[in-house]
Parts: C-alpha cells; sequence; structure tokens
C-alpha cells in the first residue's frame, strides 16, 4: 500500500562529505494555513534499511536517487515522528501520509 504526499516541505540540512543527509529543522504550514519551524530532534535514514522502500503514490521503487526518513520533532509539548522524502532529482522534500 503506497502513502500519499499531503505537502512540501521546506528544510534546511546538512550535507556531509560522505554523501549522507543530515535534517535539521522543517518549516511547513499548519493547519490554519501559518508558517511553523520545527528542529530536528531525532531522525532515522531509512535508506539503507534495504533496496526498495514504500514511496508515496509508487507501490514499491528502487532507491536511487530518492530518500527516506524518519524525523521526530516537538510540536506543543509532544514529540510527533514525520515520514519525510528528499528527492534529489527535484531537489524537494516531501511530507508523506497523514501525520
Amino acid at each position: 500500500m503506497a502513502v500519499s504526499i499531503t505537502k512540501n516541505i521546506d528544510m534546511i540540512c546538512q550535507h556531509n562529505s560522505d554523501g549522507s543527509i543530515i535534517p535539521l529543522k522543517i518549516r511547513m504550514e499548519d493547519d490554519d494555513g501559518m508558517m511553523q519551524e520545527y528542529k530536528v530532534r531525532a531522525y532515522k535514514d531509512l535508506r539503507y534499511k534495504g533496496s526498495t522502500f514504500d514511496m508515496p503514490d509508487v507501490s514499491r521503487i528502487h532507491t536511487s536517487g530518492i530518500y527516506p526518513f524518519d524525523v521526530k520533532i516537538e510540536s506543543f509539548g509532544s514529540e510527533r515522528t514525520l515520514k519525510l522524502f528528499y528527492n534529489s532529482y527535484e531537489h524537494t522534500w516531501k511530507l508523506a501520509g497523514r501525520q
């Protein structure tokens, strides 16, 4: 079962010399249409869990050029886990599924 993309997001991240990506801060519109910033408290790079993964709007694809992450943020005093995808072909970050 594929997940759906809910929105594009702004991301501040670090690109290391080995090519790895570290998500640092997310900026996205909340339900009221206001822009909110969230510091990434923890993250997991899901690319290394295997050669394929569930991708929004595609049932199964190869991970080349698409980088999936689980990130934890604090939102209104509670911790939330978000599933994000970085598309290196389009240079975009996307939030997947309804969080």
